[in-house]
């Protein structure tokens, strides 16, 4: 079982303009849409729309989080919040003719012991020998680090499988708990190790390596059109991974979400190594091609897994 961690989910307005976003002036939308929102509850949409499961966990407040979870509902993905007092969040994103895009990200509510506790023991049920936990994105205003790496403690000792997607101390605090799998990118890999962010595969090959050395059993750096890199303690070669052709974004958030699913969605089904990187860089590109958060199909994902190419840096 998958079960995905959100500990400050959004409600995700997109706003579409047919010509560049200018600033200080009357910008106005031609569509908006709403989609659930927070790294852990992109994972989990990500994993159903490969034709998986999950259970989305975190919490949940005011109007804004019942309309999070009635869509979660109507998506058919598991759901099982803390509900606490506050509204949820609201990230908003303006995508414009060029498909550029800008985000402005509302901070959330704060968390109080009380709710944390009872996270604590919602986990209590799902907290199984074997099953899988994601704890992806930022955590909410003034939440304690030491609540964090609880959180990663408590999986690894029952014997739970641990992927991480985080950055700065939040990350380098998760990588002492020595997580099964860890997902920055090029600026988040090279800020946690303490090099300067590259493109080069040969380059993050040897920043993603001092990452293992830092706690992590393995890692994937995603780095945008140009694939990602793998590297794993039980594997000897490390892997670069691409399309051929390769795929530019088309003003798409949430590939590196849609990365993390794949991954864990192939660690439920015990893919290979090699299988898991081409199953996580097609799952990437092909959300690449969708407007806003959109999660590509299983159909679409197989239509970029056959134009994926596996080399050795």
């Amino acid at each position: 079982m998958i079960i995905t961690i959100t500990l400050n989910a959004a409600l995700d307005r997109t706003l579409r303009i047919e010509h560049p976003l200018v600033v200080g002036k009357l910008n106005r939308a031609v569509s908006s849409y709403l989609e659930p929102g927070g790294k852990g509850i992109n994972v989990s949409r990500a994993i159903k729309a490969l034709g998986g499961n999950s259970v989305a966990l975190g919490f949940c407040g005011g109007t804004n989080g019942r309309i999070v979870k009635d869509m979660l509902t109507s998506g058919d993905i598991h759901h099982d919040f803390v509900d606490i007092s506050g509204q949820m969040r609201v990230n908003t994103q303006i995508i414009d003719a060029q498909g550029g895009h800008t985000e402005v990200n509302e901070p959330g509510s704060k968390i109080e012991d009380a709710d944390f506790l009872r996270l604590l023991d919602r986990m209590e049920m799902y907290l199984h020998e074997g099953n899988i936990f994601v704890l992806a994105g930022s955590t909410p205003p003034e939440f304690p680090l030491k609540n964090y790496r609880k959180l990663c403690k408590l999986i690894k000792k029952r014997g739970c499988k641990l992927i991480i997607d985080a950055q700065g101390e939040l990350l380098l605090e998760a990588l002492k708990c020595e997580p099964d799998f860890v997902k920055p990118n090029i600026f988040e890999l090279a800020e946690a190790v303490g090099d300067k962010p590259s493109a080069d595969p040969e380059v993050v090959v040897v920043s993603a390596r001092k990452m293992l050395d830092m706690g992590a059993r393995a890692v994937c750096v995603s780095m945008s059109q140009e694939g990602a890199v793998l590297v794993s303690k039980d594997e000897s070669e490390a892997l670069y991974v691409n399309t051929n052709p390769k795929i530019y974004d088309e003003g798409s958030v949430g590939t590196g979400d849609a990365m993390v699913g794949a991954i864990a969605n192939s660690m439920n089904n015990k893919l290979k190594f090699d299988e898991m990187a081409r199953y996580a860089v097609a799952t990437a590109r092909a959300c690449s091609r969708l407007a806003g958060t959109e999660m590509a199909s299983l159909k679409k994902v197989y239509e970029v897994y056959e134009t994926t190419q596996v080399y050795i840096p």
